[in-house]
């Protein structure tokens, strides 16, 4: 018997260390793409602050974009929405519960370089465009309403410049 379990451990070891990922990124793909559906409503939500600047608005709103699009991350997404979250889309309620079972699961939509986003500072609007534009306001550092509805991209002028240096990007 002692011998069946060495046998299989033996064989079975080298294994397990060919199936571990290897690859940092693989590892962070993971957990950014959790399943979150098992609960029933989103975890945390943002709390406007009025002292939010618009550069960390601009910066939020491109973790959120991440979140949205490119990362399929329904912890961070949600962590930037209000507990408002006015939509524009006639076949949505307003409120997060509404989206929740939408993007609870984590679905990534593109990749960056299939993707475009922008955060408009003198609208204090966001967008992304991935097949379809939506269109974000944020309110306090909080994502507080949605349109996604013939809405279109702002010229490239218009989109905020994010200094990226020293800070690290979900």
């Amino acid at each position: 018997m002692h011998l069946l379990t060495i046998l299989s451990t033996a064989i079975l070891a080298p294994l397990a260390v060919i199936a571990a990922p290897t690859d940092p990124t693989a590892v962070s793909e993971i957990v950014k793409r959790e399943n979150l559906c098992n609960l029933k409503s989103p975890p945390v939500l943002c709390t406007p602050n009025a002292s939010v600047t618009v550069e960390e608005t601009a910066l939020r709103a491109y973790k959120f974009y991440r979140a949205f699009v490119t990362d399929g991350d329904p912890r961070t997404m949600f962590s930037l929405i209000d507990n408002v979250y006015i939509q524009h889309n006639p076949g949505y309620t307003s409120g997060p519960q509404a989206i929740w079972s939408l993007f609870c699961a984590g679905r990534k939509i593109g990749t960056e370089a299939s993707t475009s986003w922008c955060f408009d500072a003198s609208t204090n609007m966001s967008y992304a465009q991935y097949g379809n534009v939506d269109r974000w306001r944020w309110v306090g550092g909080c994502v507080h309403e949605h349109w996604d509805q013939r809405e279109r991209m702002p010229a490239k002028e218009q989109c905020y410049k994010l200094n990226t240096t020293g800070v690290t990007l979900p």
